[in-house]
């Protein structure tokens, strides 16, 4: 719940430090609470119920709300009713960069570009990966770095009630009463402490940079500048709020705690390389690959995407001698294949030549010529990131 009042406080602050625009999107399938934490962070700016808006709409419908919705916060419940994955996975690129897309005019040149700066919070049952997935998109990595994933838990505290229910209606109650009040006065205070807030995000940003391990990948880093601002937010808003300064740090940082365990630690895009690859084995190892040696006469393979191979120990792993076609246009579609290769190299999956640029080398003698392949067998066990 303290991270969605962040969340609400973050939303005036990230155009006054120049920052980019970014969403939260709490999710569980039990009622954990994220109706009732996005109804909170709403209330600071007005009526949560007026305010809500959902992600069933198009891209282009979303991006209008960001615009209506500069430098303030955007409600976004149930990800899950959006009307398409496609139109989720756009709008969470499009949300975030703060510009709207570029078009003509009837009489010559272009309209007026939209423009915008927005914090979100969303809602739903799945996390983005899964519900694009499910749609059949694979997410990319800057989608993540947009929209953080951060899974709800049920609440054990209620501050003196004795269930949710009763502490969720408790809320209700004041919001009902009271909503944009505390919008209001953190808007006055910012009007008249910019300094101040500069200095407490920088502040903030140098705290959390010593924090973040060197070797943890750079998108990993780039999200905990998100979460600088939303701990700075919710420390400088203290006299808002009523939490103490350490009440603050901790629940930001276990917020992070969370998103780090879902998102991980190294490069998102080199581990969906990884799984990616590995993926096309499993499914296509045994049916593709044909056993070395290998006669045509006595086992045709449909669609052969090269031949594999294992060692001559027992404990030897499989070698799969890929085709290029295979290689580029299936194993890495949607990626570089170049960049694909390299991943794949780095974390010693595929075994480049020994000499030469490139990373195809020649194949063992099959019918008594060489051929160009990609050398792949599975990521050894403890070699992840």
């Amino acid at each position: 719940m303290m991270l969605g009042v962040a969340a609400a406080l973050s939303a005036p602050l990230i155009g006054l430090v120049g920052a980019d625009g970014f969403g939260v999107h709490l999710f569980e399938q039990s009622s954990a609470g994220k109706t009732t934490t996005a109804n909170i962070a709403s209330s600071l700016w007005g009526e949560p119920d007026a305010l809500r808006l959902t992600w069933y709409g198009t891209a282009l419908g979303i991006a209008n709300e960001a615009e209506a919705h500069n430098d303030s916060l955007l409600p976004l419940d149930e990800v899950g009713q959006g009307s398409s994955a496609k139109d989720v996975a756009t709008s969470a690129y499009t949300l975030f960069n703060g510009a709207g897309k570029l078009q003509g005019a009837k009489e010559g040149g272009n309209r007026e570009l939209k423009r915008w700066r927005t914090v979100a919070i969303s809602t739903g049952e799945m996390d983005i990966e899964t519900f694009l997935a499910a749609g059949g998109i694979r997410v990319k990595a800057g989608q993540l770095v947009r929209l953080l994933n951060i899974p709800m838990e049920k609440s054990t505290a209620f501050n003196g009630l004795p269930n949710g229910k009763a502490h969720a209606d408790a809320l209700k109650e004041a919001w009902i009463d009271n909503h944009g009040a505390a919008g209001r006065e953190w808007v006055k205070w910012l009007a008249n402490h910019q300094q101040e807030a500069k200095q407490a995000v920088r502040d903030a940003q140098t705290r959390w940079r010593s924090l973040i391990p060197a070797d943890y990948g750079e998108q990993v880093h780039r999200v905990a500048e998100r979460f600088a601002i939303l701990e700075a937010a919710l420390v400088t808003g203290s006299p808002i709020t009523g939490w103490s300064e350490q009440e603050s740090r901790d629940a930001i940082q276990h917020s992070f705690n969370a998103w780090v365990k879902e998102f991980g630690t190294g490069n998102k895009e080199h581990q969906q390389i990884i799984e990616q690859c590995e993926a096309f084995l499993n499914a296509h190892g045994l049916s593709r690959f044909a056993p070395l040696p290998y006669c045509p006469s006595d086992m045709p393979i449909r669609d052969m995407a090269g031949y594999r191979e294992r060692g001559k120990h027992d404990d030897s792993p499989m070698v799969f001698y890929t085709f290029p076609s295979a290689f580029e246009k299936e194993m890495a579609q949607g990626f570089n294949a170049k960049q694909f290769a390299r991943v794949l190299a780095e974390s010693g999956m595929l075994t480049p030549p020994t000499s030469g640029r490139g990373y195809q080398r020649k194949s063992p003698r099959i019918d008594g010529r060489q051929i160009n392949v990609y050398v792949i067998q599975y990521q050894q066990e403890g070699a992840e990131e």
